[in-house]
């Protein structure tokens, strides 16, 4: 019998865990984007993996980290050849513990279409010592290529990129040119969330969109943030144009200043548990949930 699922609902290690479990003999295709694997079971034992060129055990490791895509089982499906040798227990807890940095991890940057650039400090070849695969990818760092092309072309591995990337920003190595606006979009989002849930859709929002206004009057004392917003009845706006004179920390505490305070606000109006409802499906359709 054929098995055919999502990676967004079941994580690969939880499909290895059930052919293990049940000793079933075939192959798992997985198609996410670009990307390809595949992983043969024989009697519930992995014994061979592919994942473009990179064949066996580090295979079933990369697979792991794919969070998007389709995973087919076909049943009955012979290996050409064999390049597992780590028992099923070994194979999951290592995919398992890999997913979990990565997840971490991502949480440091920002999405895989983001197109990242090269700072003043990005350091001589001659001048430092560090990793040939950190080279590799620095010289792909180019203000042309997002990460998810950086990912692809420097063909070391998912997990490997994103450490090496997340080290490069924290050390202000390479940097993200549209971080501050994106986060100023991303929590202006939220407040209008917000704005939406406790203003019950648009017709008590007055109150609400003045203690808006009123909090970030009161935080945004020398006005860097205030002339890159508008408002409308409903809404607040972020204005075009380059947001050189603001911060990303300066974004952060003012917005997440404004979110309290309606949260209090909230608190106040509907009572703590359905004040803690309504933010918390704020909260999920931030997330795309």
């Amino acid at each position: 019998m054929s098995l055919q699922a999502s990676l967004s609902d079941f994580n690969l290690s939880e499909i290895i865990y059930l052919l293990v479990h049940f000793q079933k003999t075939g192959v798992i295709t997985v198609k996410a984007g670009k990307n390809y694997g595949e992983i043969y079971f024989d009697k519930g034992r992995a014994v061979h993996a592919a994942y473009g060129d990179i064949k066996g055990s580090e295979a079933v490791y990369g697979l792991c980290l794919e969070s998007s895509g389709e995973v087919k089982y076909n049943p009955g499906a012979k290996s050409p050849e064999e390049t597992i040798k780590e028992g099923a227990d070994a194979l999951l807890q290592e995919g398992d513990r890999r997913r979990l940095e990565m997840a971490e991890i991502l949480k440091t940057l920002p999405p895989f279409e983001t197109v990242l650039v090269r700072t003043a400090q990005a350091p001589e070849e001659s001048a430092v010592t560090i990793r040939r695969s950190d080279w590799t990818i620095l010289a792909l760092v180019n203000g042309k290529r997002d990460i998810r092309s950086i990912i692809e072309e420097s063909k070391l591995g998912v997990l490997e990129v994103v450490k090496t990337i997340s080290w490069f920003l924290s050390k202000n190595l390479v940097v993200d040119p549209h971080e501050v606006e994106r986060t100023l979009n991303a929590k202006v989002d939220f407040v209008n969330l917000m704005l939406e849930e406790f203003g019950v859709k648009g017709t008590g929002i007055g109150p609400w969109m003045e203690l808006t206004k009123g909090t970030l009057a009161g935080a945004d004392k020398n006005g860097h943030l205030g002339r890159h917003i508008e408002f409308t009845d409903f809404t607040v706006k972020v204005k075009d144009g380059t947001k050189s004179d603001i911060s990303k920390d300066e974004v952060v505490q003012v917005w997440d200043q404004i979110a309290e305070a309606l949260h209090q606000k909230g608190i106040k109006e509907y009572g703590p548990m359905l004040a803690k409802h309504k933010y918390q499906s704020v909260q999920k359709l931030s997330k795309g949930g």
